[in-house]
């Protein structure tokens, strides 16, 4: 049976627990189980997403697993790869579950990858910007150049943010996998790795990145990292990648 027909057929017969089921660094609570944890436990933001292979709408919230001890001070001991369930005082209202869930609007998903080209490209667009302004500095008769190729790049980057939502993007995030996360993080940090910025001459911006520490690199990384356009599980992948530079992996 698979993980989501499992769920829903827990769910629709619970009448009193709260049923947590660990994913990763969270766990995370469905259908009259989300239901009994926003309205007992606390203001969970939940989520509502469409199961195509179930044909029906299953809600969720989710916290991380270090806060189980401070929501559900008396959980059971959590085992390994097991869900974690807890018994309630009352019954749950079926009706007033179905009729919050109801209430709640549907999450629409968004094309695998697109979320991170579009970040991926609004970066390099800042970096492009810097770049523009370094050349507007310069004397007139040395900007051409420099100017035609930033004004260039900066076409490609626009291309690349419209598509990004599109299916084809899609497509081109699902066939890189994981790879391409880890190049993606590589590229739009490090100027070296890029084959369009290594045939132009080295800019100003770029020789200060080369000069820089290791503890400055890392710094930038956080500092230029947009935390408020990024989902938890994007900002996990974020935290693993910069554990790998700290550790001298990248």
């Amino acid at each position: 049976m698979r993980f989501f027909e499992e769920v829903a057929q827990r769910e629709d017969r619970n009448d009193r627990e709260i049923v947590l089921y660990p994913e990763g660094l969270f766990y995370k609570a469905y259908e009259r189980s989300a239901f009994v944890c926003v309205s007992r436990i606390s203001s969970f933001v939940p989520s509502k997403k469409r199961v195509r292979y179930l044909g029906r709408d299953l809600v969720s919230i989710g916290f991380p697993v270090s806060a189980l001890a401070k929501y559900f001070p008396d959980a059971p001991r959590p085992q390994e790869n097991e869900p974690v369930v807890i018994a309630l005082s009352e019954p749950i209202d079926p009706v007033a579950a179905e009729t919050w869930k109801a209430a709640l609007p549907l999450k629409e998903r968004m094309p695998r990858g697109g979320r991170r080209a579009a970040l991926q490209a609004r970066q390099r667009a800042a970096e492009l910007g810097a770049e523009a302004a370094e050349v507007n500095a310069l004397p007139a008769g040395s900007r051409s150049s420099r100017a035609t190729g930033a004004v260039a790049e900066s076409a490609a980057v626009r291309r690349q943010e419209e598509v990004s939502g599109s299916e084809e993007v899609a497509a081109a995030g699902v066939s890189a996998g994981r790879k391409s996360r880890v190049r993606g993080f590589r590229a739009a940090n490090d100027p070296a790795l890029s084959p369009r910025i290594a045939l132009r001459a080295p800019s100003a911006l770029s020789v200060r990145r080369e000069r820089e520490t290791k503890a400055e690199r890392i710094l930038r990384l956080i500092r230029d990292y947009r935390l408020e356009a990024a989902t938890p599980v994007e900002c996990v992948l974020f935290i693993a990648d910069l554990k790998k530079e700290v550790d001298g992996y990248l």
